[in-house]
């Protein structure tokens, strides 16, 4: 469209005025939604505000639950008390108690016998019922004290870690035990004796009659007491066997038998051609060494034991060695075969030999060079005891096997061991040395008319002429049967001998 120039378009019309919105329906909506959410906000709330009451009362419920019990894993003595009243709580921990109490005993014996029976009480060992209920006490408060909270908190904890606590018994004193342990010492103590000689019976096949050693006994209280208080610490019942410590004596059986061994037996064989007479002086001189005792150090003279040859002393006329080897009838014929066996014996036990002669001719019961001849204040056998303890001697006449006509003399001598294995015994070298007889001729009166009465009658040949000789002798010594050593005892000489002739005393 085209405008002319000065030409103006009408004026538009005004504008038709807006017509104003009501506001009602906007104030309704916000009232509609207010309430709305008012009511979703009530709903929540009325909610929270229920669930606050049920877990209050849940909490409530939880520890009202243990108000007149104990908690939950409250374990005394090892009695879970969760849930007990207070009362059943107190009576089962005291019938725990009571129980303990009475749960020991221990018997103290001795090889079936008993000496006492012990028991908590006797030890003193007791459980204080006050401290007990001061115990339960504590406990019983736990999840009753604070906040619901706490008490809650603390019901919870128990839940899962237990509460765990033990009454105590008082400390166990020793005075009754000391007593007790002093008197079963008294009974079970007592001193070793030693084993000695009782008798010497030279009679008997084993002439030593030893009473034997016996063992003391010592308790060790200290260590007995120990065992006591460890076991009833333990709780351990039954009997404690009492087992004393033995004391050893000084000198046993074995001690004293090693004083008294046999160190030699001597023997030497009795002629069947002795007479009675001869027999019984040997006798007569053995029965005053049966059963003799020399200490140590003492010196034994047989001429002094055996007594001076003569009627009143007990001997006897018997054949016998005189002057130059002939015979003689004199008082104790037959004793030098009773010293002969005294020496060798002594000198077989290694005793020291002081005084010792050999016969001037040979004898018929032993060696030559292992005899002993004795002649009552002239020729003695003496021997001294060196073996360091007492020497004991037997000697007897013996029959020999079943024979009642043969007989042979025996000495023993005892005193300390010789040592293990260790012997001696004798070695005679024979013959080490002759000596020619000589051409003389004796005659010889025969005053007893044994064998030529009267003068004119032809002389009687009494001995033929005899070389002489010489012997040695050498003690050894044998281990275990072996010699070891040898010691020369003695060279002695037995003299020649010339023809002797008896002659008669009478005329016709």
């Amino acid at each position: 469209m085209q405008y002319r120039q000065g030409y103006q378009p009408p004026p538009l019309p005004p504008p038709e005025p807006k017509k104003k919105r009501s506001k009602r329906p906007v104030i309704l909506a916000l009232v509609i939604a207010a309430a709305a959410a008012l009511a979703v906000g009530g709903v929540l709330i009325a909610r929270n505000i229920r669930r606050q009451n049920e877990a209050h009362q849940a909490l409530v419920q939880a520890v009202t639950a243990y108000g007149q019990s104990f908690a939950p894993n409250i374990i005394v003595d090892g009695v879970n008390l969760g849930g007990m009243t207070a009362q059943q709580g107190i009576d089962a921990v005291l019938s725990r108690v009571d129980a303990r109490q009475n749960s020991w005993s221990l018997n103290l014996t001795y090889q079936g016998h008993t000496f006492y029976t012990l028991t908590y009480d006797s030890l003193g060992v007791r459980t204080d019922t006050a401290s007990v209920y001061a115990l339960l006490e504590s406990l019983y408060q736990k999840g009753k004290l604070g906040t619901l909270e706490e008490r809650k908190a603390e019901i919870d904890a128990l839940e899962t870690e237990p509460l765990i606590a033990n009454t105590t018994q008082s400390e166990m004193t020793d005075a009754l035990l000391d007593s007790v342990l002093s008197q079963i010492k008294a009974q079970l103590t007592w001193a070793p004796s030693d084993a000695y000689l009782a008798y010497f019976r030279p009679d008997l096949s084993d002439p030593f009659i030893i009473q034997p050693e016996h063992y003391g006994s010592a308790l060790d209280t200290e260590k007995v007491k120990q065992q006591v208080l460890s076991m009833a610490a333990a709780g351990q019942s039954g009997d404690l066997e009492i087992v004393p410590d033995s004391v050893a004596p000084q000198v046993t059986e074995k001690d004293v038998r090693s004083q008294v061994q046999l160190l030699c037996k001597a023997v030497t064989p009795i002629s069947t051609s002795s007479t009675e007479y001869r027999n019984s002086n040997i006798r007569t001189a053995f029965s005053r060494i049966d059963g003799y005792t020399l200490e140590p150090g003492k010196t034994f003279s047989f001429n002094r034991v055996t007594l001076e040859r003569t009627t009143q002393n007990g001997y006897l006329p018997a054949i016998e060695y005189g002057e130059g080897g002939l015979e003689t009838v004199g008082i104790g014929g037959g004793v030098c075969q009773a010293s002969t066996t005294v020496y060798l014996a002594a000198l077989q036990s290694n005793l020291e030999i002081v005084e010792r002669s050999p016969h001037a001719d040979q004898v018929s019961y032993t060696i030559f060079g292992q005899d002993a001849t004795v002649v009552y204040n002239r020729l003695d056998l003496k021997f001294k005891n060196t073996s360091g303890g007492t020497i004991y001697m037997t000697a007897r006449v013996e029959n020999v096997g079943k024979s009642k006509n043969k007989y042979q003399c025996v000495v023993c001598i005892y005193g300390p061991s010789l040592g293990d294995g260790v012997s001696y015994k004798l070695r005679t070298a024979e013959q080490v040395e002759i000596i020619p007889a000589p051409l003389t001729v004796s005659y010889v009166k025969d005053r007893d008319h044994t064998y030529v009465t009267y003068t004119d009658e032809t002389p009687y040949l009494y001995r033929e002429a005899r070389d002489g000789f010489v012997n040695e002798t050498y003690l050894q010594r044998l281990e275990n049967g072996k010699t070891v050593s040898e010691t020369f005892v003695s060279r002695d000489t037995c003299k020649p001998r010339e023809t002797v002739y008896l002659t008669g005393t009478l005329s016709r």
